[in-house]
């Protein structure tokens, strides 16, 4: 719910912007994608997709029908930064699952570089 909250305030005007925001949060959608699946087939498949996509709208409308402040935007992105964070180290990185530092090393530099440009 937080990425489509913050979607519009992270993403700026520019459709380049948006177009970014959607390459750097697509990379962490399709990593616990893979995970939920792995973990809750058929619960996932059934309701848990279809829950996680309303969400992400649900948060865009929220955002457009309530005031919000700069902290509020400041709270929210730290919190989701965080989470994405905690994802990443968790599912990614365990050398039980065949994980590559290399790889993350490389993922990591690409999206600090892209946040950077939009932000």
């Amino acid at each position: 719910m937080l990425i489509g909250y913050l979607l519009i305030d992270l993403s700026g005007d520019k459709l380049i912007d948006y177009f970014i925001y959607f390459i750097v949060f697509s990379f962490h959608f399709i990593a616990n994608n893979r995970v939920l699946h792995l973990t809750h087939e058929e619960l996932y498949t059934r309701i848990g997709r279809w829950t996680l996509a309303l969400s992400v709208l649900a948060g865009w409308v929220l955002y457009n029908f309530t005031e919000t402040t700069e902290l509020n935007i400041a709270f929210f992105s730290a919190f989701l930064t965080g989470g994405v964070i905690l994802n990443i180290l968790n599912d990614e990185l365990p050398v039980e699952k065949n994980s590559s530092y290399p790889s993350f090393v490389a993922g990591l530099v690409i999206i600090t570089v892209l946040l950077q440009v939009i932000l």
